[in-house]
């Protein structure tokens, strides 16, 4: 019981803040992506800023949990495009989050169904060439994945594939859930680097202070792992966001993410 309590504790905290009004220069659009390896539709939440370029390669940006995530890093990247601190650029946020403890989560668990595998190809194979069908994307690995707790995990998931075929090098991972399954996000970090001493990305994770005792313990062994294991070309900055938790993080945690992953 004080397990399913925490669980709808903290599914209510994540989206409960209130967002801010949509406030940006550029243009939304939305599509509805059919996943043939999923077998399910997800929501394309598009913006294009008032940088973006339609006759050279952009910038591709994308996050997850779309449907709450959208307006917020819209608004960012609205402000970046306008101050020039961001090339240019298309932002894209992917919905259906009641379906994120499948989609996000790396194994089957009690909280997850252990989707990740399939997401990371739906987005290699699937989304990522339909963005680059109808946009001017650069094709180059260098994209962005920006990802909050279930989010956040995925994210981390991600940047320990194979970076030979790996469209991301740039996370931004915010209130990770890296207890989910006692911590087998270390596993995927450990098998990582018994084959690599290699890791070229940069790499942006944030946690509030008033987060539980377990995120905060997990979220500086992480860091201390990436930090000892002296990879190669790892660009990293991690940080505590002071006096705030779970949700109120996600959005300061974005705005510190994309300043780094796009600082020079």
């Amino acid at each position: 019981m004080r397990a399913l309590f925490l669980m709808i504790t903290c599914s209510f905290s994540l989206f409960s803040c209130e967002k801010e009004e949509l406030d940006i220069s550029g243009k939304t659009e939305e599509f509805t992506m059919k996943s043939s390896i999923i077998n399910d539709d997800y929501p394309i939440f598009v913006f294009l800023p008032s940088n973006y370029n339609p006759y050279e390669p952009n910038e591709l940006i994308i996050a997850l949990d779309g449907e709450f995530r959208f307006d917020d890093i819209a608004n960012i990247i609205s402000e970046k495009s306008q101050n020039g601190s961001i090339p240019p650029c298309i932002f894209i946020a992917i919905g259906n989050s009641g379906e994120r403890n499948r989609d996000y989560t790396p194994t089957k668990y009690e909280h997850g169904k252990g989707g990740a595998e399939n997401f990371y190809a739906f987005l290699k194979n699937e989304l990522i060439p339909e963005l680059e069908s109808r946009y001017s994307i650069d094709t180059l690995n260098t994209k962005t994945l920006i990802g909050n707790s279930f989010g956040g995990l995925f994210t981390n998931y991600v940047m320990f594939q194979n970076r030979i075929d790996n469209p991301f090098n740039k996370f931004i991972s915010v209130g990770c859930s890296f207890w989910f399954d006692s911590g087998v996000i270390f596993e995927y970090e450990e098998n990582y680097s018994l084959n690599h001493s290699d890791l070229d990305v940069k790499y942006y994770s944030g946690m509030g202070t008033l987060e539980g005792g377990i995120n905060l313990g997990s979220f500086d062994e992480m860091n201390d792992r990436l930090k000892n294991r002296s990879y190669s070309h790892l660009l990293m900055n991690t940080e505590f966001i002071e006096k705030h938790g779970h949700s109120g993080t996600a959005t300061i945690g974005f705005k510190n993410g994309l300043n780094y992953v796009f600082t020079n």
